[in-house]
């Protein structure tokens, strides 16, 4: 795994600035028919795919992809291999900050540890009269209509009901 020095810091790239960081898995075999890609949430919750490709040459073979990320901000990654839609192995989910490369070597978890972590969502909150009840010097709560998410993570699909409409 690839870490950041933190002693260097790329004054050319300020923190947020997007960066194609390539990503590289060594020491993977595939059976026919499976492929692998490379599963990464970044610091909201969102998650993104990404098919890794094969890069064969004379002293051996890794698996390669180029994702656009947010330059030194904190994601969560790992890698999956899929056969017919199903998830059949994973690594286990490490967190970094994006750079400008992320190069492994292939460690499958144990049956144990497959299950994905997830940020914890932060606690709900009282609104209304019982919360200004114990607590007069809080803010009357603005109630609107449901709010609705800024993006949805299905942007193919969503592609693909605009292109239907306009035919």
């Amino acid at each position: 795994m690839s870490t950041i020095n933190p002693l260097f810091v790329d004054s050319t790239k300020p923190v947020g600035d997007k960066v194609v960081t390539n990503v590289e898995l060594l020491r993977v075999e595939l059976q026919p028919g499976e492929s692998l890609f490379f599963e990464l949430t970044d610091e909201f919750g969102f998650e993104q795919r990404y098919e890794m490709k094969k890069l064969e040459t004379k002293k051996s073979v890794k698996y390669t992809a180029e994702v656009w990320l947010k330059y030194q901000h904190q994601i969560q990654y790992r890698f999956l291999i899929v056969l017919d839609g199903v998830e059949t192995q994973t690594s286990v989910m490490r967190d970094i900050c994006a750079g400008h490369i992320i190069s492994e070597k292939w460690e499958p978890c144990a049956a144990g540890e497959f299950v994905k972590t997830k940020k914890t969502k932060r606690a709900a909150t009282k609104t209304g009269g019982e919360a200004l009840a114990k607590d007069k010097s809080a803010q009357p709560v603005i109630k609107t209509k449901a709010s609705k998410p800024l993006y949805e993570p299905h942007l193919l699909s969503q592609i693909k009901s605009l292109f239907d409409d306009l035919l």
